[in-house]
């Protein structure tokens, strides 16, 4: 079990942190499905929030959270590296992502949850609001879930 210390902070687009997001990404969310997160459009990424979880230099947890038009923001990219899974650091991304968009006067978080996190989501006050589905493009069940803030 990793011993470091884990800093929590924002990652701005376009440096090298956020080029740390792309590997984790892949390698958390993509790869295991033979995909890449290379085919996924990330320019909107430029205007969301970025939260890292950080072991020294090393990303090891990142969430991001886009400004949806209405009182609602979504939360997205949830993922952790395996090593350091257990340890709270989800929980802690996704509360800062919850307390930056009620800071910015949203009252609802939504998600897309994979089917073996939804469990973590509803430890943290999340609701399902569909049906798991398999998506066009991604062959692992989500449904959408919200939380008010």
């Amino acid at each position: 079990m990793p011993e470091a210390k884990i800093d929590i902070r924002e990652i701005e687009y376009g440096t090298e942190d956020y080029e740390q997001t792309l590997y984790l990404r892949h390698e958390v969310l993509r790869r295991p499905w033979g995909r890449s997160i290379a085919e996924d459009d990330l320019d909107h990424e430029a205007n969301d929030l970025l939260i890292g979880a950080f072991a020294g230099e090393k990303l090891v947890g990142l969430g991001t959270l886009v400004w949806l038009e209405d009182d609602a923001a979504q939360a997205r990219y949830m993922a952790i590296d395996e090593a350091y899974r257990q340890e709270g650091i989800g929980s802690r991304i996704l509360e800062t992502l919850e307390n930056a968009a009620r800071e910015a006067g949203k009252s609802k978080m939504i998600l897309n949850a994979r089917e073996k996190a939804i469990p973590f989501y509803e430890k943290h006050g999340y609701s399902l609001t569909g049906e798991l589905k398999v998506p066009p493009f991604i062959p692992i069940p989500h449904a959408m879930m919200e939380k008010n803030l």
